[in-house]
């Protein structure tokens, strides 16, 4: 994944829209020795020098910090046990929040409103706040996916291959799947709703839930019958009815200082799972007040109406069928 393409994942999770961006403000400086730190506009230290200066993040000390938790990589974490931490998150007053989770070279990802953390060898999971939702107490665990995440203990984390993709060695694990508040679920011997989902050769029971609100929200999308035929038109297999429909799903709902709706796109596989499309273009937002607004990697600087993003996501499926005319599936 791209440098660029990771600093604006990790946007998503920091760059909540939060008091925190209105209180005093504070910079990164450099000791002379080039550790990075944290101080205020009184030259006050917030956070001390002692972290790896990375500067493909870093490239304008002047400005102001606006991301409400910062991540930064102390030199004395640099050789700690898996599961691997990448530094530390602390609050803009420089109290540390909680190990993020290493993952593709960086923090871990925000998916579906909850990232990882290492806690004395374990993971768990936090919020976009920082605030520690599901106690570290698995050896590997996965990001949540349709509002599931795997868990193992047991399992080991094997670097001997490739440092940046290790293999999970399951060779003496015990397996569990988990909810959104770290309770086990209990498989189902087959599916009880077609919305439940199928992995591992296993069934698990569908997590959403809604109020009428949320649900006019998800059935909003819904109908845009438009938005599944435009994704799928450069798919090169041609695919079923059912496979060709998304459909959506409010992965995170409003919080303190977080007023979205965060509604997530999810396609059907034939084998009977559901899987979240981690695209840009496919991440929506939704306001109290029913707007919906196309928001690429959450960056809310960038964010369109439905309406308008919808015409030009069309007008460039377009463009593609109009380009490949024997792709098998051409909308009209």
């Amino acid at each position: 994944m791209k440098y660029t393409s990771i600093l604006v994942l990790i946007c998503t999770m920091l760059c909540s829209v939060s008091s925190a961006q209105e209180q005093r403000k504070i910079f990164y400086f450099l000791s002379p020795d080039s550790l990075l730190g944290v101080k205020d506009s009184q030259g006050n230290i917030i956070i001390p020098a002692i972290h790896y200066f990375l500067p493909i993040a870093y490239d304008d000390f002047s400005l102001p910090i606006q991301d409400s938790i910062i991540m930064l990589v102390p030199k004395r974490s640099h050789h700690l046990k898996d599961p691997k931490p990448y530094g530390l998150a602390y609050d803009r007053n420089g109290k540390v929040l909680y190990a993020p989770y290493l993952f593709d070279n960086g923090p871990d990802y925000l998916e579906e409103g909850l990232s990882r953390y290492v806690e004395n060898n374990k993971i768990g999971f936090v919020n976009r706040y920082g605030e520690k939702i599901i106690k570290a107490q698995w050896d590997w665990v996965s990001p949540f996916e349709y509002g599931i995440a795997r868990a193992c203990n047991g399992c080991t984390i094997d670097y001997s291959q490739d440092t940046e993709h290790p293999r999970l060695d399951m060779s003496n694990a015990s397996t569990f799947y988990i909810d959104k508040k770290g309770r086990i679920l209990q498989a189902l011997p087959e599916k009880s709703s077609e919305q439940d989902q199928a992995i591992d050769r296993v069934y698990l029971p569908y997590q959403f839930s809604y109020n009428p609100f949320e649900a006019k929200l998800i059935k909003k999308l819904d109908s845009q019958a438009l938005i599944s035929k435009a994704y799928f038109a450069n798919y090169y297999n041609r695919l079923t009815e059912r496979e060709k429909n998304l459909h959506f799903e409010i992965v995170e709902k409003p919080s303190k200082g977080f007023p979205y709706y965060v509604i997530n796109a999810f396609r059907y596989d034939a084998n009977g799972s559901y899987h979240r499309i981690d695209n840009p273009d496919l991440l929506f937002y939704a306001t109290g007040s029913g707007d919906v607004y196309q928001v690429p990697y959450g960056n809310l600087a960038e964010k369109m109406s439905l309406k308008e993003w919808l015409s030009n996501y069309d007008a460039a499926a377009r463009r593609y069928l109009k380009e490949h005319p024997d792709a098998p599936n051409r909308y009209q």
